[in-house]
C-alpha cells in the first residue's frame, strides 16, 4: 500500500530532527522527535512550493515569519512548510485540485503529529492559496470537523485569504471594503473565534473585491469554487478550443454554407458535390470540438483570463457566438447533400458505359429539400451573435468578423500555439490581481509602523509564549 505523501514528508522531517542532535545529547528515536511545545504549520502560496519540497526549509512570503519563530523559540517550536502541488490552471493542475491536495496533506500532518504528541500545541499560517486552505482547515477545526481538537490550536494567521470576510476572524491593518474572491466560509471559525487573525491589502482583489464593481473578476471565484476535476477541465478545454478556433477557416465555412444551397438550386450538382466535400472537411474540427466542450463555459472561462495579445478575449467572443450553432445538424445536412449528389452523379454515369452502379432512389427533389433546410440554417449561422446576458461583449458585427479577429491576432502576434497563450495568461505574473498581493512586506498594519509580515511574526511568537 502506497504511503500518503504528507505522512512520508512528516516521517522524513522527524528523521531530520532525530539525526541532528545537539553535541553530547542522546540520539532521539526517529519516530519520536524532540518534544516540541508547538508545531507550526505553514502553507505557502501558489508556485511557492511543490509536492517534493523539503518541509524543514521555509520558503516564499511566509519565510520571515518562520525565521522569527525559530529565533524566538528555537527547538521548542517545530517549523513545517507543507509540501503540496501549489499550482493554478497550469501544467494540468487546477486551483481547486491544488487546494484539495493542500487540505488533505495538512490534515494528515496535523493528525499524525497530534497522535505522536498528545500535548502539543499548534499554529497554522497560510498565504494566498495557502491561506485559502489554512482558513478552511481552521473553520473545520473550529466546528469540530478537523484533524485536531480546537483547544490545541494557539493561533491561525491568514495572509491574503481568498475567502476573507469569514465570521470569527479578526481583521488586522487597513479595513477593506470587499470580501475574498472565493467568498467567505459559511460555517465561520466556530470555537476558534479570537484566535484567527487576517491581513489583506485593500487593493488586493484576491482578498478584497467588490463583486458588483468587478463582475468578471468576481466570477473567477466561481471558477475557483468548482470541483477539482471541473476546474482543471474548464481551463484545459478553453485552451484546446482556442487552438481549434484559431486554425479553422470559419470565413470559408460561411462562404460554402451560403454557396452550397445556391448551387443546388441552380441544378449544378457536380459543383454542389465538390463544395459539400470541402465543407465537410472544414466543419469536422468544429463538430469534434462541439462534442467535447460547452462553448458557453469556454467563453466564460476565456473571459476571465486576460492576456496582452487580446487572443483570449477575441476567442471568448467567438465561442459565445458558436454556442448557438448546431454543428451536428449542419454537418448532417452537408453530408446528406454530398451523398445525394454523389448517387445522382453515379446514375448519370450510366450513360458513359459504367459497368456497375449503386442502387439509388435519389430524386432531384430530395437534394433540393435538404438544400433548402441548409439554406435556412446557414442564414442563422452567418448572422449569429452572442446573446444578451452572456459574460462577454460582442465586439464584432457578425461571425465572420469575430473569427477574423481571432486569426488576425494569431497572425499579427506570430502565435504558434494558441493553447499556450491561454495557459501562460494564468501564469504566476498574471494570476495575482495586483502588485499588492506580493508586497505584504511593505503594508503597514499598525500605529507602530509594523508591516504585515512583522506583525504576524510577533503575534504568533507572543501567542506561542502565552501557550507555554
Amino acid at each position: 500500500m502506497r504511503e500518503h505523501p504528507a505522512r512520508v514528508a512528516l516521517g522524513a522531517f522527524a528523521m531530520t530532527l532525530a539525526l541532528a542532535p545537539t553535541p553530547g545529547a542522546a540520539v532521539a528515536d526517529p519516530v519520536d522527535p524532540i518534544p516540541a511545545k508547538t508545531f507550526n504549520l505553514f502553507i505557502p502560496g501558489t508556485w511557492e512550493t511543490s509536492e517534493s519540497a523539503d518541509p524543514s526549509r521555509p520558503v516564499g512570503a511566509l519565510r520571515p515569519i518562520a525565521d522569527r519563530l525559530r529565533r524566538d523559540h528555537g527547538e521548542s517550536a517545530v517549523i513545517y512548510f507543507l509540501p503540496y502541488v501549489a499550482r493554478a490552471f497550469d501544467n494540468g493542475e487546477s486551483y481547486g485540485m491544488s487546494k484539495a491536495t493542500a487540505l488533505e496533506n495538512a490534515g494528515t500532518v496535523l493528525r499524525d503529529y497530534a497522535a505522536q504528541h498528545p500535548d502539543a500545541k499548534f499554529t497554522i499560517t497560510g498565504y494566498s492559496q495557502g491561506a485559502d486552505a489554512a482558513g478552511d482547515l481552521a473553520s473545520a477545526i473550529g466546528n469540530e470537523l478537523g484533524p485536531i481538537i480546537a483547544d490545541s490550536v494557539v493561533a491561525v494567521a491568514l495572509l491574503a485569504d481568498p475567502r476573507a470576510g469569514t465570521t470569527g476572524e479578526t481583521v488586522v491593518g487597513p479595513r477593506q471594503d470587499g470580501i475574498g474572491i472565493a467568498d467567505p466560509r459559511p460555517a465561520g471559525m466556530g470555537s476558534l473565534m479570537g484566535r484567527v487573525s487576517a491581513i489583506c491589502a485593500p487593493d488586493d482583489l484576491y482578498c478584497s473585491i467588490d463583486k458588483s464593481q468587478n463582475p468578471l473578476l468576481g466570477q473567477l471565484g466561481t471558477v475557483l469554487g468548482k470541483t477539482p476535476a471541473d476546474a482543471a477541465d474548464a481551463v484545459k478545454k478553453a485552451a484546446t478550443a482556442t487552438t481549434v478556433l484559431a486554425s479553422v477557416d470559419i470565413p470559408g465555412i460561411l462562404d460554402d454554407l451560403t454557396l452550397l444551397p445556391q448551387t443546388v438550386a441552380n441544378g449544378d450538382l457536380g459543383s454542389a458535390h465538390t463544395i459539400a466535400g470541402t465543407l465537410n472537411n472544414r466543419l469536422r474540427p468544429l463538430v469534434t470540438l462541439a462534442s467535447m466542450i460547452d462553448f458557453t463555459e469556454v467563453s466564460t472561462t476565456l473571459a476571465l483570463i486576460p492576456d496582452e495579445t487580446g487572443l483570449t478575449k477575441a476567442a471568448s467572443v467567438l465561442a459565445a457566438a458558436l454556442a448557438h450553432v448546431d454543428f451536428e445538424r449542419t454537418a448532417d445536412l452537408v453530408g446528406k447533400i454530398q451523398e445525394l449528389t454523389w448517387t445522382g452523379a453515379v446514375a448519370v454515369a450510366s450513360h458513359t458505359g459504367a459497368r456497375t452502379l449503386p442502387t439509388t432512389t435519389t430524386a432531384p427533389s430530395d437534394v433540393r429539400r435538404v438544400a433548402r433546410e441548409l439554406a435556412v440554417l446557414s442564414r442563422s449561422i452567418v448572422t449569429v451573435r452572442p446573446r444578451t446576458g452572456t459574460e462577454v461583449e460582442a465586439v464584432a458585427p457578425d461571425l465572420r468578423s469575430m473569427a477574423t479577429a481571432v486569426t488576425g491576432i494569431v497572425a499579427k502576434r506570430a502565435v504558434t500555439d494558441p493553447a499556450t497563450v491561454v495557459l501562460d495568461a494564468v501564469g504566476a505574473g498574471r494570476f495575482y490581481a495586483s502588485n499588492s498581493h506580493v508586497h505584504y512586506g511593505s503594508l503597514v498594519v499598525d500605529n507602530e509602523g509594523r508591516d504585515a509580515i512583522d506583525w504576524f511574526g510577533e503575534w504568533l511568537s507572543t501567542s506561542i509564549s502565552r501557550a507555554s
